[in-house]
């Protein structure tokens, strides 16, 4: 899945908020499969958190669209780099996510409240 710093949170190190469209391919896969695992790409690494779903999708409220929240537990976290026999090959940049939203959109601010703090149905 390709998410904006705005739609993730880690709370601890072993737990993850998400918020996404809730129409989405990534959010049936989610509910129906109940793992997730994203990528993080920077030159130099790339990172693959491997998380499970504790609850969700959960209704995002006062969102201008169709968001569901979801919480996750972290399982594993593993770094990836060139092997020797790759000889240096290396990532060069991080993906760029463009363009960058206003913080003033009001699906911005439904998401940045969803995630504020972690939740999950008592």
């Amino acid at each position: 899945m390709l998410l904006s710093y705005i739609e993730i949170r880690a709370y601890d190190a072993a737990t993850l908020g998400l918020v996404i469209d809730a129409g989405s391919g990534t959010a049936r896969n989610l509910s129906r499969h109940g793992v997730a695992t994203l990528l993080i790409v920077e030159p130099g690494t790339t990172m693959y958190v491997k998380s499970r779903l504790i609850d969700g999708p959960l209704e995002v409220a006062a969102a201008a669209r169709d968001l569901a929240y979801f919480l996750l537990a972290v399982d594993d976290v593993l770094e990836d780099s060139a092997a020797e026999w790759e000889g240096g090959a290396q990532i060069t940049s991080g993906v760029q996510y463009r363009p960058l939203p206003s913080l003033d959109a009001p699906w911005v601010r439904a998401t940045l409240a969803a995630v504020a703090v972690p939740r999950a149905r008592v």
